[in-house]
């Protein structure tokens, strides 16, 4: 059997804890079902990761700070920022609905907060703030590199038209997961793009 690079290993560890905490819920992802997942030995995956928690923390990054990598490329990255906005939410609703676990598991371990012991509540919220800022760093960068990029000057309001984006993705997808209709969901990620590049305050 080939023997599979440790950063390959890492990543598909990673991708299976997903696929697990969509499917099982998190208290369900052990690391021997995660290995399973993985059709890996389980002992592969603690050569990987110290322990569960150290896995976790991976999956959290996959989810948030790493997750625009995942993305598909935008054709003209200087096309400016309202198209932009545009742009990226079409291709995150793509990867959303090629890959619906990902939003499942990534509302599970947002909830993660609430069903651990009192003693584990502050780290898990440091927890659900680094993913928030993961989204949110990557989006703004995005968004400011696209206007910087066309000549356009930033929004006074950029930050906060950004943690909307992020609020009406999570949103358009909750109400998706639970009752699936994608005309309409398109239809919605659509209106949200336009509402918020018509919100863009310049004053």
């Amino acid at each position: 059997m080939a023997r599979v690079p440790a950063e390959e290993r890492r990543l598909q560890f990673v991708e299976a804890a997903a696929r697990v905490i969509a499917q099982d819920g998190l208290a369900s992802a052990t690391t021997r079902r995660i290995a399973s997942e993985a059709d890996a030995p389980l002992a592969a995956l603690h050569y990987c990761f110290r322990n569960k928690d150290e896995l976790l923390e991976e999956v959290y990054n996959f989810l948030s700070r790493d997750y625009a990598k995942a993305l598909e490329p935008v054709a003209d990255p200087g096309l400016g920022l309202r198209p932009m906005i545009a742009a990226h939410a079409r291709r995150i609703w793509s990867r959303m609905l090629e890959n619906p676990h990902e939003q499942v598991t990534t509302f599970e371990l947002l909830l993660r907060r609430y069903r651990v012991e009192a003693v584990d509540q502050p780290q898990a919220l440091l927890m659900n703030r680094s993913m928030y800022d993961g989204w949110v760093n990557s989006t703004l960068e995005l968004f400011s590199n696209a206007a910087q990029a066309s000549g356009e000057p930033l929004p006074h309001n950029l930050e906060d038209v950004t943690r909307l984006f992020i609020s009406g993705i999570d949103g358009i997808s909750m109400q998706h997961l639970a009752d699936p209709d994608e005309d309409r969901s398109l239809r919605l990620v659509e209106l949200m793009a336009r509402s918020l590049a018509a919100g863009l305050d310049y004053s």
